[in-house]
C-alpha cells in the first residue's frame, strides 16, 4: 500500500534563498508527523508546495502513489487535501456557516445540485451546524468573520478542514496567539475530531502541542531535514536543541 505522502529530493528557492533544500519525507496512513525547527527553517514552505501554493524547482510529491508537485491548489483540494496558515484564511464575504459549506463544496465541487433531495441537504446542514458546535461557533453561524476574535477564527479555519473531509491534513501554527487553556482545548479538538481516520503534517513552535498529538518528529533547519524520528529521541538530540531551542523560537 503506497504511504499517504511521499516527498524526495524536494527543492525550493525564492530570489536566491533557497527554501527547501533535498527534503526526503514520508508520512504513513493515518499518521501524525510533527513538523518543527527555527523560523525560516522552510516548514511552511513545505506545507505551501505539498498543498499547491508553490511549485518546486525539482523534487517530487506523491499523495497516495500520486504525483502532484506543481499541480494547482484547487486541484489538489479535490484529491483530499487541506490545510490552516499561520494568519487564518476563511472567506470573508460569506458568513460563518457559508465558510463551512464551501469548504464542503470545494473538496466535492458540484455537491449541492438542483436534484439533491431536500432530506441530503438537510443532513449536510446539520452536519455543518455540528461542526460548528465543536467550537462553540453555532451562535454565530450567520455573523460575518470579521465579527470573530482571533482565535474564533483559527476554529472557524480548523472547522473548514473538518468539513472538507480530507485523507491529508496539513496545520500551520494552528495554536499562535492561543493561550495555554486555549491551546490544550485545542489540541483535544484535534485529537478527537481531526486525527482519527487521517494522516497530518502539524507546524507548531508549542513542542508540548506537537507531542501530545505526534509520536514522531521531523525537524527542518535552512531547508534541509537534520532529524526525523521518535519524538522523544529527536528532542533529545544534541543537533535538534542546537538549532531549535538555542534559537529562542519555542
Amino acid at each position: 500500500m503506497a504511504a499517504a505522502l511521499e516527498v524526495a529530493g524536494l527543492t525550493c528557492r525564492f530570489g536566491g534563498v533557497t527554501a527547501l533544500d533535498r527534503v526526503d519525507l514520508a508520512l504513513a496512513r493515518g499518521e501524525a508527523l510533527g513538523l518543527i525547527g527555527p523560523n525560516g527553517s522552510g516548514k511552511t514552505s513545505l506545507l505551501n508546495v505539498v498543498s499547491g501554493h508553490h511549485a518546486p524547482e525539482t523534487g517530487s510529491v506523491r499523495l497516495g502513489g500520486r504525483e502532484i508537485a506543481g499541480l494547482p491548489s484547487d486541484r489538489i483540494a479535490t484529491l483530499g487535501v487541506a490545510r490552516t496558515f499561520q494568519t487564518p484564511r476563511v472567506l470573508t464575504r460569506l458568513t460563518v456557516f457559508e465558510n463551512l459549506r464551501a469548504a464542503r463544496h470545494a473538496r466535492a465541487p458540484g455537491i449541492e445540485m438542483l436534484w439533491q433531495a431536500r432530506a441530503a441537504r438537510r443532513r449536510e446542514r446539520e452536519r455543518l451546524l455540528s461542526l460548528l458546535a465543536l467550537f462553540g461557533l453555532e451562535g454565530k453561524a450567520h455573523d460575518m468573520p470579521d465579527a470573530l476574535t482571533l482565535m474564533e477564527l483559527r476554529e472557524l479555519e480548523i472547522a473548514r478542514v473538518l468539513a472538507a473531509d480530507p485523507a491529508l491534513i496539513l496545520l500551520d501554527e494552528p495554536a499562535a496567539g492561543m493561550t495555554e487553556a486555549e491551546t490544550d482545548r485545542l489540541a483535544r479538538t484535534v485529537a478527537t475530531h481531526l486525527l482519527p481516520g487521517r494522516s497530518a503534517i502539524i507546524i507548531e513552535h508549542k513542542v508540548t502541542f506537537v507531542t501530545a498529538l505526534c509520536k514522531r518528529i521531523a525537524v527542518l533547519d535552512a531547508g534541509r531535514k537534520i532529524a526525523d524520528g521518535r519524538a522523544t529521541d529527536v528532542l533529545a538530540g544534541s543537533a535538534v536543541r542546537q538549532s531549535y531551542f538555542g534559537a529562542g523560537t519555542c
